[in-house]
């Protein structure tokens, strides 16, 4: 059975998975190294640098995240020609 172009699904517009594997390092370093400043010392200054750096991470991923998945921005790419089959 051969596929027809009509009926090939556009891989070009899948989440770039080297940023989505770089999301989830990012987010797991980050998790841990603010839960270390956290226990380490929860009174002082330790529990100011934990929160910085899990906040910081926290923008991180989602930048990454939202870059990873900025293909489906593009509309234009998902165009449908006048031959096109449905089903």
């Amino acid at each position: 059975m051969m596929l027809t172009g009509d009926r090939v699904p556009m891989f070009k517009l899948r989440p770039y998975h080297g940023l989505l594997l770089a999301a989830v390092f990012t987010a797991v370093v980050g998790g841990l190294l603010s839960a270390y400043f956290f226990i380490e010392d929860a009174y002082c200054t330790g529990c100011n640098r934990g929160l910085f750096i899990l906040i910081v991470t926290l923008i991180l991923t989602v930048l990454l995240i939202i870059v990873a998945f900025s293909r489906y921005g593009f509309s234009h790419l998902r165009h449908h020609r006048p031959g096109y089959k449905r089903g």
